[in-house]
């Protein structure tokens, strides 16, 4: 008889997965599987030791390297947390990217803020640009505990995964959940500190998958510098950018690129102060990319 397995982290050739109610094995891969994830469901021969099949996803994370190859990330989930911390100092230009892979999924985007170890710091004047895309900021801190019951509470029963620069804190934050909210015996992951230079230091190496007792579960996701989404044309850069998407409709020209065409609604949005400048200059220096993309896609 088969049995439905999880996908609990991927190591080249070989992937950790466990059936319902069993620890993690670590079992070897047939090339078909190379695009196997943590987070996807598989079907187990009789045995239990051999992958046949790899079931249907609901949604996949991906990016591209920096030689436009496509990276699966993690697959199946519900809820993309984007961890910033006070240090390193937050990237806009690191959310906007990753706000597009996510609203592309499609999966809810969140905001979560770390490191708030005193409490929350004032609300950063940034977060303005997105104030229409409903990310709903949450302060937390994992070393002293601030926040976690909310956050536990915002993700209970969902897939959820962290994203964000290496440094956040993103693999504390799985422990310090872990160690209130998971189930009996689970391994929490490696933790890291800043390197010198103030940037943060690579200590998850893959994206792994840790259950909740609730049901739910967290997977964490190794921290990145830079996140190049997949961007195959104008209108999934667009469902990246709800708030000037929804301006966009209101152009003169159906093909308008918000440059410095007459009728332009999403020049006019931002000149009333509607919209945040920042956004658009985020669009255009993604629209940039999609040529190159295609090629490299052949």
């Amino acid at each position: 008889m088969t049995q439905i397995a999880r996908v609990f982290a991927r190591h080249n050739q070989m992937a950790d997965i466990a059936g319902a109610d069993k620890p993690p094995r670590r079992l070897r891969l047939h090339r078909r599987f190379r695009d196997l994830a943590c987070g996807d469901l598989v079907e187990l021969d009789a045995t239990g030791d051999e992958v046949t099949r790899q079931l249907d996803r609901n949604n996949v994370l991906v990016r591209r390297d920096g030689f436009g190859r496509r990276k699966v990330i993690a697959a199946n989930i519900d809820c993309v947390w984007i961890v910033i911390a006070p240090e390193p100092a937050p990237s806009r230009n690191l959310i906007d990217r990753f706000l597009v892979a996510i609203l592309n999924l499609p999966a809810r985007p969140r905001l979560l803020i770390n490191k708030q170890d005193e409490g929350p710091a004032a609300r950063p004047e940034w977060l303005d640009a997105y104030r229409q895309l409903d990310l709903d900021p949450l302060f937390v801190s994992a070393k002293s505990g601030f926040g976690l019951d909310d956050l536990a509470a915002a993700a209970a029963g969902q897939t959820n995964i962290l994203v964000g620069q290496s440094g956040v804190g993103k693999s504390s934050l799985v422990a310090a959940l872990l160690e209130q909210y998971g189930i009996v015996d689970a391994i929490a992951p490696t933790t890291g500190d800043l390197a010198a230079s103030g940037e943060g230091r690579h200590t998850t190496v893959t994206a792994q998958w840790f259950p909740l007792a609730n049901g739910g579960a967290w997977i964490d996701s190794p921290g990145v510098r830079d996140f190049t989404p997949e961007i195959p044309s104008l209108d999934t850069l667009e469902r990246g950018f709800p708030d000037i998407a929804e301006r966009g409709d209101q152009c003169r020209f159906r093909d308008c690129r918000h440059q410095s065409e007459p009728g332009c609604a999403v020049l006019a949005a931002i000149e009333a102060g509607e919209l945040p400048a920042a956004r658009l200059q985020a669009w255009h220096a993604l629209a940039a990319e999609i040529p190159a993309q295609n090629r490299a896609r052949g």
